[in-house]
This record gives C-alpha cells, structure tokens and sequence, in this order.
C-alpha cells in the first residue's frame, strides 16, 4: 500500500473539512444510515468521515471484470467513508465520489463492474471514475494501466492526463464548497 495516497486522501480531506465551524451538512443523504453522521437535525444531517478499519478493497470488482486494479483504486474507495466533498483542479470543478455506507460501497462496486466491463466492450483503456465534473460527458478517472488522473470523455473515450498519480492530483486540488 502506498502510505502517501492514503495521506494525501486524508490531508485533502482535512482540507475540506477546515471550511466548516462544525462539520459539513447534507439534506440529500438524510435517513440514510452512515458511520459518518454526527447528528441529525430536522432533515438534515452533520457528518464527518469514518476511517475503514480494516480498510475495504475492491476485490469483488477485480474478480467480476476479470482484471486487477491499479492500487491506487483501492486506496481512494477503501480508506473512508464520507459525503462527496467538491473541489477545483485548475478550471475543472469537480465531486470526488465516496462511499457513505457499506450498501453505497456496494453499489459503488456494481458501477464499477458496469463501466469497467462496458469499456472492455468498446475495446478502451480501462479507467477507475473517482469525481463527476459539470460536464455530463467528463469524469475524472484513474486510467488502471498507468496510475495518472485523467479527465475521460465517456463519448469518445478520450482521456486527457491530469496529473501523474493520485497523491499528486490529491495534492493539487483547491477546497471549494
């Protein structure tokens, strides 16, 4: 495990939540059971993240779509659960994607299997999404062969590299709410 994704996932984190008196609030993901809620307050909750321990992986994927991920995948889906936390990285803003509960990480699982598998069809590189962008054709992604952060066009396929790793684009990101 490379301890630098964890930390940087972590640090980020920090980052995000400096912005907050007490913690960010959500009204989307209220009734929905989570580690990570702090107090409900009419229908909206307080969270903060929860540490996985053990951390989760993404083994299940890897056995379904019949390929092994780049380890950087399994560091950011598997370290903690959280809300989706935004962010800019130059002028793209984004939503980095987490598992709020065990069922979320299920269904982020079943996601995962369906792009990766859908990619196989259509004979492209295969890429990890970790961040939705404004663009409802553009994610962020981990291409799997090569560990960089990518801005991937889900029409054409077309990757466009971000940074070289994921502790690297972690680090770059600037905290917007």
């Amino acid at each position: 495990m490379d301890i630098s994704e964890k930390t940087a996932l972590i640090k980020f984190t920090t980052r995000w939540l400096n912005q907050f008196d007490y913690a960010p609030q959500s009204e989307e993901l209220h009734a929905i059971p989570s580690p990570c809620i702090l107090k409900t307050e009419q229908l909206t909750v307080f969270w903060q993240p929860f540490t996985l321990q053990p951390p989760r992986d993404l083994s299940i994927v890897e056995e379904v779509v019949g390929i092994i991920l780049h380890p950087s995948s399994h560091i950011f889906y598997g370290t903690q659960y959280a809300g989706n936390m935004t962010a800019k990285l130059a002028d793209i803003k984004l939503t980095l994607i987490q598992a709020w509960n065990d069922d979320d990480f299920s269904n982020l699982e079943q996601n995962l299997i369906a792009h990766l598998s859908q990619q196989k069809k259509l004979k492209r590189i295969p890429t990890i999404f970790i961040a939705t962008t404004d663009e409802s054709t553009e994610i962020i992604s981990l291409n799997n062969l090569t560990g960089e952060i990518v801005k991937e066009d889900l029409i054409t396929g077309e990757l466009t590299t971000l940074t070289q790793d994921l502790t690297s684009f972690l680090n770059k990101l600037i905290v917007i709410n």
